[in-house]
């Protein structure tokens, strides 16, 4: 679990801060590994999005 928590600090400081208060509440490895799976799922899918608007956008 350590490993994805280093890897988020790195990339997205929502997640971050939401690892961080994860810890702080106690929660265990478990909990903390389910909210960063549907937190990066929510960020890739929001990329996408992104993505697909800007591609809208120059045509």
């Amino acid at each position: 679990m350590k490993n994805v928590e280093e890897k988020s600090r790195s990339k997205n400081p929502v997640i971050n801060k939401c690892m961080k208060h994860l810890e702080v509440i106690g929660a265990d490895d478990k909990t903390r590994q389910i909210v960063y799976m549907y937190m990066k799922t929510l960020e890739d899918e929001l990329t996408k999005m992104k993505a697909k608007e800007l591609d809208h956008q120059s045509f």
